[in-house]
């Protein structure tokens, strides 16, 4: 667990840097050519696309998993089914829970509020919905979703990733978040997964020398 802690805080030194370049040289020249985009193909794909990691859609989704999974859980004991069906669905609600709280602390305007009232920047605790940019839900949404996903069913790592990175990008062509925004949420959702993960399976993190010596003989 101690290595895990120690990566993800090199991940989060990383990713900070990038999102504090993405906020001074960036984000405003890619949201002013995603506004190019508007009356697009590309932006009502965008915004289709977005679609995929909806609040609601989630909501009703992750409500459904925990009670399936506590009623599995009840009814025939923690099995693998139950145990990584209540891990996929900690972990996509706990990252929301976070998202949430950072998005109501930083106060971030939207790009719309750049285009329209030149308002760009941080107001924290502003308490609206176009001040709630940072980090993006729709990204750490699809990313705690898909990394989750990815330990479970690792053939399907791959694509998983994919799909969320693209509806990360999207959320930047729907003008609604600027690239920062999308970085910070797939931190929180990717780290979400790997903790619970984690948690759940310390046994995953020991080195491999020490699994072989604790294998019974």
């Amino acid at each position: 667990m101690r290595t895990t802690l120690t990566r993800t805080s090199r991940a989060a030194l990383a990713v900070g840097l990038l999102i504090v370049v993405c906020y001074l040289f960036v984000d405003r020249p890619v949201a002013e050519a995603a506004l190019g985009l508007r009356d697009t193909a590309w932006h009502a794909l965008a915004k289709g696309l977005s679609q995929v990691a909806n609040h609601l859609f989630f909501n009703v989704l992750v409500a459904a998993g925990l009670i399936a999974g506590a009623v599995d859980g009840l009814t025939n004991g923690l099995t693998d089914r139950s145990r990584k069906l209540l891990y996929l669905c900690l972990t996509v609600a706990s990252a929301m829970l976070i998202g949430d709280v950072f998005k109501e602390f930083f106060g971030r305007a939207r790009p719309p509020l750049l285009f329209t009232k030149g308002v760009y920047g941080f107001f924290p605790l502003a308490g609206d919905d176009m001040h709630s940019s940072f980090p993006s839900g729709h990204t750490l949404r699809i990313f705690s979703s898909m990394t989750a996903l990815g330990f479970i069913l690792p053939r399907l790592r791959v694509p998983a990733l994919v799909l969320a990175a693209t509806v990360g990008v999207s959320r930047v062509l729907a003008l609604r978040h600027y690239p920062s925004d999308v970085l910070f949420g797939a931190l929180i959702g990717v780290t979400a997964a790997v903790w619970a993960w984690r948690v759940l399976h310390p046994e995953s993190a020991r080195p491999l020398v020490n699994r072989k010596r604790n294998l019974p003989k």
